[in-house]
């Protein structure tokens, strides 16, 4: 862990405060059924802020920074699969996101895992990850 970020707790609330964990689902000429599945986990900040986020690259061990000037906004973004099974999910495991966004980091996970397993590659598979997203982020109906 970085000297400045020591305790992973921190990060977890920091991350229900100001992170998001999404499923993309778009068409795609390139794969059998027609659909492409990426999950993405960000966590966004004033762009004043770009050397906090840059920390979390340390800290995660993978990630990338990309930068919204129009909006002032920095932003820590993971895509890379692998990244986010075996890195961000096993980090948020042992330091538990708390609150409503536990619920989406759940989803995240539970698509993880099928995308993972390969499940993406059937029907079937797809249709459960759209039903998982459907309810993610601002879908989820109050708790």
């Amino acid at each position: 862990m970085d000297k400045d970020v020591k305790d992973p707790y921190w990060l977890a609330g920091f991350t229900s405060g100001e992170g998001c964990f999404f499923v993309y689902i778009r068409n795609s000429s390139t794969t059998k059924l027609g659909k492409s599945i990426t999950l993405k986990f960000h966590i966004a900040q004033h762009s004043r802020d770009t050397e906090l986020i840059k920390k979390f690259i340390a800290i995660f061990g993978c990630g990338r920074i990309e930068l919204n000037l129009d909006r002032s906004v920095v932003y820590f973004v993971v895509t890379k699969l692998e990244d986010i099974t075996c890195k961000v999910i096993p980090f948020f495991d042992k330091a538990p996101i708390k609150g409503v966004k536990t619920l989406d980091y759940e989803d995240f996970k539970k698509v993880g895992v099928l995308l993972t397993k390969k499940h993406h590659l059937t029907e079937k598979g797809i249709n459960e990850i759209k039903l998982i997203k459907s309810n993610m982020n601002f879908q989820r109906g109050s708790v």
